[in-house]
């Protein structure tokens, strides 16, 4: 046996839903945009950024990623980083 209830939505709530899930939209583009990396991460935003430790920056610097010495700290470029990534795919 089936019974079907028909709901019926009010004007209102379904304002409010489409209101809700606008905002939610934005927060969302909002935190992606924050995750950005920046033109010319630090080491550790780079770390942070791709979840990586210092072994393994280490390394990819050893094999040819590319460094800025900048002051007291190295940065990177992040369009060298994109082409160094793209450059290990199989």
């Amino acid at each position: 046996m089936t019974v079907n209830v028909p709901i019926e939505f009010n004007q209102e709530i379904i304002e409010e839903l489409v209101q809700l899930t606008k905002q939610r939209i934005e927060e969302e583009a909002q935190q992606q945009k924050m995750k950005e990396l920046p033109p010319y991460p630090t080491r550790k935003q780079l770390k942070q950024q791709l979840k990586i430790g210092d072994t393994r920056l280490n390394n990819w610097i050893d094999h040819g990623l590319k460094v800025i010495p900048f002051g007291k700290e190295t940065r990177f470029d992040r369009e060298d980083v994109k082409l160094f990534l793209d450059s290990l795919k199989i």
